[in-house]
């Protein structure tokens, strides 16, 4: 074997040992099993990568299912105005998060505080519904969800939607 392949070989072995070593050694790692996005089944909570103390409790479609069928629960779609055109959780408000400077005024008006809010975006690859969540907390609205598995873990479920405004 020449020396440079056993240059490389060293130089990998060495990188994977000091790799697994500040691993187990720092406290802000990135960890080698966490809670990362799955679809285990209804009653999971999929959770972000993104996620943080302080972030708005996320909900399973179990959960999210069950707030859908209480009249004190809203629910706000946080994806584009054209994904919401094309099909929602039936009878949901419309805030996208990407677009958040323009809706924000019209569409919480009549959104009081003391209310229960469940949002939703695309699904388990969409963090919209999260940053709206954050944004919900800070100004003011303190009962808030996340369901991260999102629209179409809902649709695939087969529960109520609705397609247009």
């Amino acid at each position: 074997m020449s020396t440079s392949i056993r240059q490389a070989i060293l130089l990998l072995l060495l990188a994977i040992v000091l790799s697994a070593a500040s691993t187990g050694i720092l406290s802000d790692r990135i960890p080698y099993v966490g809670n990362w996005p799955s679809l285990a089944g209804s009653n999971s909570v999929i959770v972000p990568p993104s996620a943080v103390e302080g972030d708005p409790p996320f909900i399973s479609l179990d959960e999210a299912a069950a707030k859908y069928q209480s009249p004190n629960v809203i629910f706000i779609d946080a994806r584009y105005p054209e994904d919401y055109d094309y099909g929602h959780i039936k009878d949901a408000i419309n805030l996208p998060y990407e677009e958040l400077e323009y809706f924000w005024a019209d569409v919480t008006a009549g959104m009081p505080k003391s209310k229960e809010y469940v949002i939703y975006c695309s699904g388990d690859e969409c963090e919209s519904s999260l940053f709206l969540g954050r944004e919900m907390l800070y100004e003011g609205y303190s009962d808030v969800l996340v369901f991260y598995g999102g629209w179409r873990e809902w649709e695939r479920a087969g529960l109520p939607t609705e397609r247009g405004k």
